[in-house]
């Protein structure tokens, strides 16, 4: 497996070009409907924003396959996107989503030399872009996120009749690769960890001395299952039951916010762990910076983005060994619950200045991804 450094305009669709002007096609299950959207899919929005500013002779699509669920075609940052609005129908419907998501991107085939099909996260984005690969002659590069590399992802019972053969098969870190080759068999070709864009790199504050501006312990994502936030609780409450000045919050929403409130109200944490709900981008990055360790509880990340956002706001991190975290610096890497009980404990009772980690950049990673289309 080769491990790739750590890391525009477009014209309309059937707007007649030559097979001189180059473009990329992205094709995404979802993304931001619009600029100022910076909280939706944030690390995916950075990439593209990234590789449109590095390329402006190269015309950048965009083919967002469920979400916005309003269909139409619109500019970011100068790329152009089409959203198709499958809002993630079942079949027979979504067969037609895929439909028309070939023939835009066959439409622009036609017109432009298609220096890559990149799909992302191994699932119909993949499927559709395997045999328009086949079709159009142009390179496919899939990209697996997270959950799609497990081995429950449905779209691996079609991997023997797919036709993958010369595609370029890419994972976030090498913990998402490494489960991919579990459920599949097949290594991936790169490792290419999504960097931060420079807005999320900005130096942070000072988060030693504890005070009633500083938050101790910060939980960020999901209100799901797979985060496993009933986990967080459970620690929280026994380092707060010797530690009456322990400050904690979760940012996030899903479905399991009631259980949470269940589990904070009885056992009596109203106080120590407050649920934040969902908070813009912009305010999570800002919470970070005034807190001093995330405590990530989930079992399995792909790359984890909120780890390297917690990095570069000079937080710790408390985790199970899963995701992509930089150099490891200030990184915490526990193979049980009680082992980041411990962790926790001992960091709580130190003087924790803000670390300043270098993490990786959002051009690092479109400058591989460059090289791996040969545009660079």
């Amino acid at each position: 497996m080769k491990s790739v450094s750590r890391p525009t305009g477009g014209s309309d669709t059937g707007s007649r070009g030559s097979k001189d002007s180059r473009c990329i096609i992205l094709l995404v299950p979802g993304f931001p409907p619009n600029e100022a959207a910076t909280d939706c899919l944030p690390a995916l929005g950075s990439f593209v924003k990234a590789l449109t500013g590095r390329n402006p002779h190269i015309a950048i699509h965009v083919i967002a396959f469920q979400y916005p669920f309003e269909s139409g075609r619109y500019a970011w940052h100068g790329a152009t996107v089409h959203a198709l609005a499958g809002r993630n129908r079942r079949f027979p419907m979504r067969l037609a989503t895929w439909l028309r998501a070939a023939w835009r991107a066959w439409r622009l085939a036609r017109w432009h030399r298609v220096v890559a099909l990149h799909s992302h996260w191994f699932s119909e984005c993949a499927y559709v872009a395997s045999w328009l690969a086949r079709l159009t002659g142009a390179p496919h590069i899939v990209t697996i996120h997270g959950q799609d590399a497990l081995s429950d992802n449905p779209y691996f019972r079609r991997l023997p009749r797919l036709p993958l053969d010369g595609t370029t098969i890419t994972a976030c870190s090498d913990k998402a690769a490494a489960a991919f080759h579990g459920s599949t068999g097949r290594s991936v070709d790169h490792v290419v960890p999504i960097g931060l864009e420079p807005e999320a790199r900005a130096a942070p504050r000072g988060t030693a001395a504890r005070s009633v501006d500083i938050i101790d312990i910060l939980g960020v994502g999901s209100l799901s299952p797979a985060k496993n936030f009933a986990v967080f609780i459970e620690i929280v409450a026994e380092l707060a039951a010797s530690d009456g000045a322990l400050r904690s919050v979760i940012v996030g929403d899903g479905p399991e916010r009631p259980l949470l409130e269940a589990s904070i109200q009885r056992r009596g944490l109203e106080d120590v762990v407050r649920l934040a709900g969902h908070l813009p981008r912009e305010q999570v990055l800002t919470t970070m910076r005034r807190s001093r360790i995330l405590l990530h509880t989930a079992r399995y990340e792909g790359q984890g983005y909120v780890f390297l956002e917690a990095l570069a706001s000079g937080m710790r991190v408390v985790c199970h060994d899963v995701g992509y975290t930089g150099n490891g610096t200030g990184v915490y890497r526990c193979e049980s619950n009680a082992e980041m009980t411990d962790a926790l404990r001992k960091l709580l009772r130190s003087p924790m200045d803000p670390l300043e980690v270098n993490v990786p950049g959002i051009d690092e990673t479109a400058e591989a991804f460059e090289k791996i289309y040969g545009i660079l």
